[in-house]
């Protein structure tokens, strides 16, 4: 019986098995960099749409605002159901 339990664990103590079980760093490190671009994208998109905002605030008339932050906005939605459109048919 105790035979049976040694040749389990050294079954599972084999480099191969070893080297799947341990991160690998480099992958580690790429998520990483890539989790920091998409905040960073995040930050800059919203701090985008923000100044668009004031720029429309600042060149159009007073009476001409709603008009093209309607009309921004609608453009922005449909930019971002476009694109969640190709991340869930890439899916």
């Amino acid at each position: 019986m105790s035979e049976t339990e040694d040749l389990s664990n050294t079954e599972d103590l084999r480099p191969e098995t070893i080297k799947a079980k341990v991160p690998d760093l480099g992958e580690n490190f790429k998520k990483g960099v890539f989790l920091i671009a998409m905040l960073l994208l995040l930050v800059a998109t919203f701090q985008l749409y923000f100044s668009i905002s004031r720029v429309i605030d600042m060149w159009f008339e007073y009476q001409y605002i709603p008009i093209f932050t309607a009309a921004y906005n609608f453009i922005v939605l449909l930019v971002s159901l476009y694109i969640i459109r190709l991340y869930i048919i890439k899916r």
